[in-house]
Parts: structure tokens; C-alpha cells; sequence
């Protein structure tokens, strides 16, 4: 999963500018401009949901890698509630179902596996709540989340006949701090996501494959694994064409770092490696009730850079059903 600080820094400053020329001002006793929209797939909100509502949105995450015979999908499930003094706790459920062939595969042999990876807790404070929707400078949404990543998918006792993709989790119980900004201006929306994950040791056996996805442990060998710690970033810039209808679509970026060094344990003996991949979403909410509305979301992200990690081309697409209390934000 997921540097070039001068380029993102330059993608935000040339942002702040473009949205600066081109919003609008909510005119004196103009309904405030709210939307309710699918969002981007990679970046966290930093708004809360409010104290009573819940949402339940399942991804499917589609991953691509030509050339190495394997796909996989990833349907993420995730059930968020919002807390009172602006709490919020979310869970991540991942079904995943992976088929490969040859090249993995010996010439006419294919092997599939279907099962849990991988649940993630989530608890978020959001500090800051925007009153401003209508000027870019204004004070965005602010807040930090913790999370816990359990490792419920199997990483040991892989099969053999399954040619490594029975592995539906990396065994580590990570910790994971994020910041988020959300801001508002219409028609625009921008997201941005920073966060620092700390990967356990665990031990692995043969045929585990690393956070990499490309080494893979010898048949016969266990190892003490020490990941390095991992940055992961991503960011979004989303145009809001009918706030009524939820029609809009984003231009979302995110990657990944796992360097060669844990914060708590040391050296890694684990690979390092890093991504980052960029692509268009498209949004739209029907039906469009204010109390159980539905917003649907379908992208594709594509590789632009990468070090010791293989080329991945993801389709996406996403389905979140409201139960708002007190109706829309």
C-alpha cells in the first residue's frame, strides 16, 4: 500500500491559487452550501459525523499487476458511527478474494482463495469544525485519528497449491496516527491525509511475501520480521458540479514509504520500498434524501512512481448508505 515533498508542495500552492480565482461568496441570506458526496477513496475526511448517525460503505478495490499472472479483489467493508464532542469510530472489515495463474502458476494451473484480512479500528477527534464554506483561507476542518490495524488475515500455514495468495494479511499488529484537513469552498473541496504507521515484529515462515509484494521468504526458512516504519500521504482535489444531486468528481493522489528503520525496534530486515499513484473519481448520490441518502463512487488509480514496489492499476468503486440524524450536515 502507499516522496517528493517540492512537488506536493507545489500541486497545494498552485491549488490554493486556481480555487482562490474561481469561488464564489454565499450572497446575504443565501442557504449555506452543503454537499453530500461520495468523496475520495484514499484520504480521510476531517469531519466527524455527527453525534447518532452512522454510514455503512463497502469498497471494492480491484488490483492490477501485468505481467504477474495474480489479481486481486478488495472489498472493503466500513461501518463509521459519530460519537458525541465531535468523536467518530469507524471499523474496516476487508473480504478479499485473489486468483492467480501463470506466471505464478505452473502453464495450465490456477488457484483462487477467499477470506478475511486485516481489521482495522479507527477512533477520530476532530478539533477544528470549518464555519466558512465560501473563502479558501478561511480556517479548514482540522482533526487526528488513532488506529489499530489486528492482524485477523492469515499470514502462516500457507499453502503451497495456493502459490502464496491463501496470504491475506502481514501478521503485524500496527498503531497509526493521522492528520486530516478538510476544506470547503465552493464549488470546491480539498482533503489531505499525513500519516505514521508502526509496524510490530512478527515471525513469518516460507512462502510469506513482504509489505513489498514482490520477496518472498524461501520455502523452509522462518524469520524474526522488523518492518521499517511507514509514511503513508494522500490528497484530493474535488469539483462539486450539483450539490443537490452529489455530482462531482475528484483528482486523488496517495502513496507510500516504508523506509529502512522502525521508530521502537531497530533496524528492518524487511524490504524497503515506495509508491505513488494518482487518478481521476467520479460521484453521484441517489436517492438524494436528506435523512437516508445513497452516494455512489467509481475511479482509477495508476502508477507513477515507484521504487521496489510492482506496477498496480486499481478500479474502485463505492456505495455508502446514511442514516443521518437531524438530516444532511
Amino acid at each position: 500500500m502507499y516522496l517528493k515533498s517540492c512537488t506536493l508542495r507545489g500541486i497545494a500552492v498552485c491549488s490554493l491559487f486556481f480555487l482562490s480565482a474561481h469561488v464564489r461568496a454565499e450572497k446575504p441570506g443565501e442557504t449555506p452550501w452543503v454537499t453530500n458526496t461520495s468523496g475520495p477513496f484514499f484520504t480521510g475526511t476531517a469531519d466527524a459525523e455527527p453525534a447518532g448517525s452512522y454510514y455503512l460503505e463497502p469498497f471494492l478495490y480491484y488490483y492490477l499487476t501485468p505481467g504477474q499472472g495474480a489479481k486481486q479483489y478488495n472489498m472493503q467493508q466500513r461501518l463509521s458511527t459519530g460519537w458525541k464532542h465531535h468523536y467518530e469510530f469507524d471499523m474496516y472489515a476487508p473480504l478479499i478474494y485473489a486468483a492467480a495463474g501463470p506466471p505464478n502458476t505452473p502453464q495450465g494451473v490456477t488457484a483462487s482463495h477467499f477470506g478475511l484480512g486485516n481489521t482495522h479500528l479507527e477512533l477520530k477527534k476532530q478539533f477544528v469544525k470549518e464555519n466558512d464554506r465560501s473563502h479558501i483561507f478561511r480556517m479548514p476542518s482540522l482533526a487526528l485519528t488513532a488506529n489499530l490495524y489486528i492482524p485477523t488475515g492469515k499470514y502462516q500455514n500457507l499453502n503451497p497449491k495456493d502459490y502464496g495468495i491463501d496470504q491475506l494479511g502481514n501478521g503485524t499488529w500496527n498503531e497509526e496516527i493521522n492528520a486530516l484537513l478538510r476544506k470547503e469552498c465552493r464549488p470546491f473541496e480539498v482533503y489531505l491525509q499525513l500519516s505514521d504507521i508502526v509496524q510490530n515484529p512478527t515471525t513469518v515462515s516460507g512462502g510469506y511475501t513482504y509489505n513489498n509484494n514482490i520477496t518472498v521468504v524461501p520455502d523452509g526458512q522462518t524469520v524474526h520480521m522488523v518492518d521499517g516504519n511507514l509514511l503513508y500521504y494522500a490528497g484530493a482535489l474535488e469539483y462539486v458540479a450539483l450539490p443537490k444531486y452529489g455530482i462531482g468528481g475528484l483528482i486523488e493522489l496517495n502513496g507510500e514509504w516504508q523506509n529502512s528503520h522502525s521508530l521502537f525496534f531497530g533496524t528492518a530486515n524487511a524490504p524497503s520500498w515506495s509508491f505513488f499513484h494518482m487518478g481521476p473519481e467520479l460521484e453521484w448520490t441517489w436517492p438524494n434524501s436528506s435523512k437516508h441518502p445513497i452516494t455512489w463512487g467509481g475511479g482509477y488509480m495508476f502508477p507513477v512512481a515507484r521504487t521496489g514496489y510492482p506496477r498496480t492499476f486499481i478500479p474502485m468503486f463505492t456505495v455508502t448508505w446514511y442514516n443521518n440524524r437531524g438530516g444532511a450536515r
